[in-house]
């Protein structure tokens, strides 16, 4: 019987199914510091070291997500330039990234769907893309601080906290709603475009219907935020909608284990970047376990 035990634990950890590949990190809103090298390690993401069995290397990108919006020229050439550096295959003259698995959060998302958009680079079939609670349409919670900022709602720290404090910056405000007040027809233009190319080149992702989350100390906040916040539908990560996440992908797509390939969780805009670990049980909550098992 105890040997039996064993077994099971041990088959239980995935290996990697596709190739090998170095894999590379992009966050999303609210870093004001810039790294113009790739770093080893993230305060960011949550540790993968164990969990990525296809990932020969792992850096993360460190780029400025408050002054710069996410339809920044500079800002989408830095995201391609530091895509193109992780494998010998990819081509900066072609401007193709190959080889790599990128994985964006949030509103790296967008930067990325942008740069592609743009043909500041693409992705060559022996890339893997996998975004994490990208806001392709947008957030209400951008447009709920800009309210909020100018008076016309309740101020509250616990939204600021999460998403920025008044004045609303200039990457939160690239943020607001797709066609609602806030937004322009340039940056509705660019919406459809990255939304376009989100659709065409990503590999996976995973998204939230419902931002419960796991135990935190985030929690409380991500919670309120998804009450709070004047969001399309309920079904969100406490910041990000379910439909925007997805970005125009049926919903057909998506199954709610960790198999799935498009994975939709009832995790919070935090747990979706690994740092809050697995639930136990949940299968809807284990976004480390389908990482790990995803490639």
């Amino acid at each position: 019987l105890k040997s039996e035990a064993t077994t099971t634990l041990a088959s239980s950890s995935c290996t990697c199914q596709s190739t090998p590949r170095p894999c590379i990190f992009f966050h999303g809103l609210g870093s004001d510091t810039e790294e113009t090298t790739l770093q080893t390690s993230s305060d960011y993401f949550g540790d993968l070291s164990d969990s990525a069995p296809c990932c020969t290397s792992i850096k993360y990108a460190v780029l400025n997500t408050v002054d710069y919006a996410w339809t920044d020229a500079t800002l989408q050439q830095k995201v391609c330039n530091f895509a193109i550096s992780v494998s010998s295959t990819s081509s900066s003259s072609s401007k193709t990234i190959a080889d790599t698995i990128i994985v964006t959060h949030s509103m790296g998302g967008l930067m990325m769907g942008g740069a592609l958009a743009n043909s500041r680079c693409s992705l060559a079939s022996s890339s893997t893309w996998v975004s994490l609670s990208a806001p392709m349409t947008g957030s209400m919670g951008a447009d709920y601080l800009q309210n909020a900022c100018s008076g016309n709602n309740v101020f509250l720290q616990a939204v600021a906290n999460l998403i920025g404090q008044c004045p609303a910056n200039t990457a939160v405000v690239a943020l607001s709603y797709e066609d609602e007040s806030y937004s322009t027809t340039s940056l509705n233009s660019a919406y459809t475009a990255a939304q376009t190319s989100f659709r065409a080149n990503v590999g996976a992702a995973m998204c939230s219907d419902n931002y419960s989350g796991l135990l935190s100390i985030y929690q409380a906040e991500y919670k309120l935020a998804g009450s709070v916040i004047p969001h399309k539908s309920s079904e969100n990560d406490g910041v990000v909608e379910y439909q925007s996440c997805a970005g125009g992908l049926p919903t057909s797509k998506f199954g709610t284990t960790y198999d799935d390939t498009f994975y939709l969780t009832g995790l919070n805009h935090m747990d979706t970047t690994f740092r809050n670990g697995d639930a136990l049980v949940v299968n809807s909550q284990k976004p480390v376990k389908w990482f790990e098992c995803l490639l």
